[in-house]
């Protein structure tokens, strides 16, 4: 039982509401899966909810699926103050972040930051430099 229990019509969210025995911090789950989440997720109850949920709490996060291939995080976006943009180095092309950025933007989606995960520490760092290169090669006609 869950957020989509809610989302489906259940009007009390409180009785989806885990203690994690963690002070301070409270969970809802998922709930089941829906058979169209996306449409649940575009409705007013989403809205609501979160309306409802920063009267009771000092902060909220959503943890969403991955943004690419699915309209989740989009629908998300519009009923949240923000969002943190999560990566993993390495992991998506650069293409695949732009893309992931541009549906953000495309909602009007305030973007509050970056987490970028499994960066190894010899990539990690800062700085600056000045180069020039220049090469001779072929070059193949097809």
């Amino acid at each position: 039982m869950g957020l989509s229990n809610f989302l489906a019509g259940e009007n009390d969210w409180r009785q989806f509401i885990l203690d994690t025995g963690v002070k301070g911090l409270h969970l809802l789950p998922a709930g089941p899966t829906p058979p169209s989440a996306a449409e649940l997720l575009s409705s007013d109850r989403m809205l609501m909810l979160v309306r409802q949920l920063t009267e009771h709490f000092d902060h909220i996060v959503i943890d969403s699926p991955p943004i690419l291939g699915l309209a989740d995080a989009p629908l998300l976006a519009r009923a949240v103050e923000g969002c943190v943009f999560v990566a993993e180095a390495e992991g998506v092309a650069v293409r695949g972040i732009k893309a992931s950025l541009g549906r953000l933007q495309s909602v009007h989606a305030h973007i509050l930051g970056v987490v970028l995960t499994k960066l190894r520490n010899k990539q990690a760092g800062y700085g600056y430099g000045y180069g020039y290169g220049y090469g001779y090669g072929a070059v193949s006609e097809s």
